[in-house]
């Protein structure tokens, strides 16, 4: 495992207890996701394999309409098994979803705000087309462009985002498209404090640097520049999330 992986495996435990509180975004991307997978997928006692599960937002919404007969939910944290235990039909599988052995064939694979994280795009779009038989689904909800463009207009720092059509380019070789969608949501925040709190609650610490820390003089300043650059319409500091959704038949 690499420095950058034990780093996102350890912010993300610590966000555990907090990160479906926090998480409103990927909760209505979850459930978007769920809702566009039932318009193409009818498959009785499906396997599904879900990359990137974290603390079960989009494997509820999958047990519930799906009723597969075996969901294997992977996360890299291994600190979310606990989220899973005497779950039924839920086998957890830890590690990095890149490397570790996928136990398929299986009739879809699913993952929501996970693959944004991906340095390798394309390597995995093969992974899932060989664990999929032709027809079957791959169904991702990610992060576009637009996402934390305030954080990263401030500090410099985020990640990389594809857009959407970035993202439906990169399935195509393997995958028919069924679907591709986008939309922008705005969160408002009282200060800039409130905002890293959120950030770090759902373990996207962008911001996070050691040998920088947030110190109240530099905590003030940031407040008052995301307040001159970035207000919310509706009073406070605006923070944008871009969602997007891709949908393919395996080909």
């Amino acid at each position: 495992m690499s420095d950058r992986e034990r780093l996102l495996v350890s912010r993300f435990a610590r966000a555990i207890a907090t990160y479906e509180a926090q998480a409103t975004v990927q909760r209505e991307a979850a459930e978007r996701l769920a809702a566009l997978m039932g318009r193409h997928f009818h498959v009785l006692g499906p396997r599904i394999l879900e990359v990137g599960c974290g603390t079960g937002l989009l494997t509820r919404r999958l047990l519930a309409r799906f009723a597969p007969a075996e969901l294997v939910a992977n996360d890299l944290c291994p600190d979310m098994g606990i989220c899973f235990a005497n779950v039924p039909r839920v086998r957890f599988l830890p590690g990095d979803a890149r490397r570790v052995a996928w136990p398929g064939p299986f009739d879809a694979i699913a993952s929501a705000s996970a693959v944004q994280w991906f340095d390798d795009l394309p390597a995995f779009a093969e992974q899932c087309a060989e664990a999929l038989p032709p027809g079957g689904l791959l169904a991702l909800s990610a992060f576009g462009p637009d996402t934390l463009r305030e954080v990263r207009a401030l500090t410099g720092r985020g990640l990389h985002y594809p857009d959407a059509n970035a993202l439906a380019a990169t399935f195509e070789g393997h995958f028919r498209t069924l679907e591709c969608e986008r939309a922008v949501r705005t969160l408002a925040f009282p200060d800039a404090r409130a905002a890293l709190r959120h950030l770090r609650e759902t373990g996207v610490t962008a911001t996070a640097n050691p040998a920088e820390p947030w110190t109240r003089a530099r905590l003030e300043a940031l407040d008052a520049d995301w307040r001159r650059r970035f207000p919310h319409p509706d009073g406070g500091l605006a923070l944008t999330y871009e969602p997007l959704w891709y949908l393919g038949a395996r080909r």
